[in-house]
Formats: C-alpha cells, sequence, structure tokens
C-alpha cells in the first residue's frame, strides 16, 4: 500500500522538513554550512546511494545536531519532525545518487 509520502520529491521532502521544523520552533534561517544542515544533507546523501553502512550513523548526527537546537529528543514516530525526516530519506533513497 503506497503513502503520499511514497510519490514526494526531494524538494517536497525538504519543504515539509522544513515545515515540521517550525513546529519545534527551530529557526528557518540555517544557512548551507550550518551543522545541522550539513547531517541533513549527508543523511539524504547515505539514503541517494543506498550505503546503509552510512545511514545509520547519518541519521544519529542529525539527532545530534537537532539537540543542539534545543529541539526534544524523545519524539514520536508520529512527531512532523521524524515523519518529514523519514520522507526525506525516502525521496533521496527514489531518486538516487545526484548527477553531476
Amino acid at each position: 500500500m503506497s503513502t503520499a509520502s511514497d510519490h514526494l520529491t526531494v524538494a517536497q521532502a525538504s519543504h515539509h522538513l522544513w515545515e515540521a521544523f517550525s513546529h519545534h520552533s527551530i529557526t528557518m534561517d540555517l544557512a548551507a554550512n550550518d551543522p545541522l544542515v550539513r547531517a541533513i544533507s549527508e543523511y539524504g546523501d547515505a539514503c541517494r546511494t543506498n550505503d546503509e553502512e552510512r545511514v545509520k550513523p547519518a541519521s544519529a548526527r542529525v539527532w545530534e545536531e537537532l539537540s543542539r537546537h534545543k529541539v526534544t529528543l524523545d519524539l514520536g514516530a508520529d512527531d512532523p519532525v521524524v515523519r518529514a525526516l523519514s520522507e526525506y530519506g525516502d525521496a533521496c533513497r527514489r531518486e538516487g545518487p545526484r548527477k553531476g
């Protein structure tokens, strides 16, 4: 059974992720070199290449960086951030490695 998130593009999933962050009052003006943004990018890259050895530590790094933004790490499976990170990883897996 497919869900709406099964068909999200990486851009849509990324947008959902930033919306979810606003739910937890994470600043929305994060720069590309912000550690949280870099951690999410590394997670997405690991997902794109289906490199399971990198996915788990990359995911852990995202949670580590989220804790620095004073976000509660005791998030349930239905929390917007958890769902959005899952959608983002799934979209990256479907899109595959970046070209260029």
